[in-house]
């Protein structure tokens, strides 16, 4: 799979591109799969019209990006890396910086009905954006709305102060004052109803009980419902977890097993490509990696610890897999093909001893591979992604 070639997704047959939800599946911190996401990225854009980037951020962060697209003001994209950067959180990186600066780039090539666009799934990650997207949204007086400017007011203080507990009940009081008076907010507000509407909610997500993965699907039901992206596909990279299509051990379900297993229209029309390592660099803050690890004096550190060929993680295969490739490959394989082993194999991972329970993927031993992931992307002796902060 060079990259960049004509050839790259050869692989894909026709039925791929009847899918709906295209997802790539990475570990954070290691280079190259920035470079696979912007080339399938691409190519679904050519091949497919995929044009929404439907990615691991959060609402206020898409707007932000999107606001990058138009105007290409390089501060309104740091502003989306601010809260990555504080969190000193692997996302916090120049590639993945680069990689926005390339997709507006590209974007600027592309025909108005194949520009992109970028959807925000997960959580609220960054509460003071948040507020000041919120502002935005209802930044224009109208007539009749001083009680919901009052709210927005207070939300915005709110969302400014370190967890406060009084947070969701005031989002709570917005979501009714919108809802018991429609006619009057929708008029006024335009398309920024259905976000308004959409920001609270997220605001509230977590006191009513759901975990990460039901905010994102929460979040993707959501959107995929709205007018505007109804039956339209989307794209997007995130950690590889989340696009397991199929229950963990346990029953446990990640965002992609959600929509598998729910009664959205796109449920039979998900795909999922895991991204494996072997010999590859990841950057990790040295404040989650043991002493003997750690890069002295710096935030972040590289290691080559945890890839699908040991030390701490081994995939059964993967060795079969090298033999077919090169050292510095990148391939593309398979999973679903009729007469692959891996459509009744099933997926068994082996963890070094003193690894916990809780950081220990464990797939069910009665499903087969390719129920969870139809193809991989066997990534060898890529380097780490490179810090914004050393």
């Amino acid at each position: 799979m060079p990259l960049k070639s004509a050839s790259s997704f050869d692989v894909f047959d026709k039925a791929f591109y009847n899918n709906e939800l295209f997802l790539l599946g990475e570990a954070h911190g290691v280079a190259r799969p920035q470079e696979v996401d912007f080339e399938l990225f691409k190519h679904l854009n050519q091949r497919a019209g995929v044009r929404h980037y439907a990615g691991e951020f959060d609402c206020a962060k898409a707007f932000y990006l999107n606001q990058y697209l138009i105007t290409g003001n390089d501060s309104t994209l740091h502003r989306v890396f601010r809260s990555w950067v504080q969190a000193e959180s692997q996302w916090a990186n120049k590639d993945l910086l680069n990689k926005f600066r390339k997709l507006r780039a590209l974007n600027l090539t592309l025909p108005q009905k194949r520009r992109i666009e970028f959807v925000g799934l997960d959580e609220l990650q960054d509460l003071p954006l948040a507020a000041d997207y919120l502002e935005r949204l209802l930044q224009k007086k109208m007539a009749g709305s001083v009680r919901l400017f009052a709210l927005r007011d207070s939300l915005a203080t709110l969302m400014r102060q370190p967890a406060s507990p009084l947070l969701t009940g005031v989002a709570r009081r917005t979501i009714t004052e919108l809802e018991q008076h429609p006619g009057t907010y929708q008029f006024n507000l335009g398309a920024s109803y259905g976000a308004l509407l959409h920001l609270l909610h997220n605001l509230t997500y977590r006191a009513d009980g759901l975990g990460r993965e039901q905010s994102i699907f929460a979040n993707y039901r959501a959107v995929s419902q709205t007018k505007k992206l109804a039956g339209e596909k989307m794209y997007g990279l995130w950690g590889l977890a989340h696009v397991l299509q199929s229950p963990l051990q346990g029953g446990y379900l990640t965002f992609a097993a959600m929509v598998r297993q729910s009664n959205l229209p796109v449920r039979n029309k998900v795909v999922s490509v895991m991204c494996a390592f072997s010999g590859c660099q990841m950057l990790y803050p040295n404040s989650g990696l043991p002493a003997p690890w750690r890069t002295q004096g710096q935030v972040y550190g590289s290691t080559n610890k945890f890839n699908h060929d040991g030390p701490l993680t081994v995939i059964e295969g993967i060795e079969e897999l090298k033999a077919q490739t090169a050292p510095g490959s990148t391939t593309l394989f398979r999973l679903d093909a009729p007469s692959a082993a891996t459509t009744r194999q099933p997926i068994r991972v082996t963890y070094a001893p003193g690894i916990p329970a809780t950081q220990q993927m464990q797939f069910d031993p009665k499903l087969p591979a390719a129920a969870y992931v139809q193809y991989l992307v066997l990534v060898r002796n890529s380097e780490a992604v490179q810090p914004l902060r050393p």
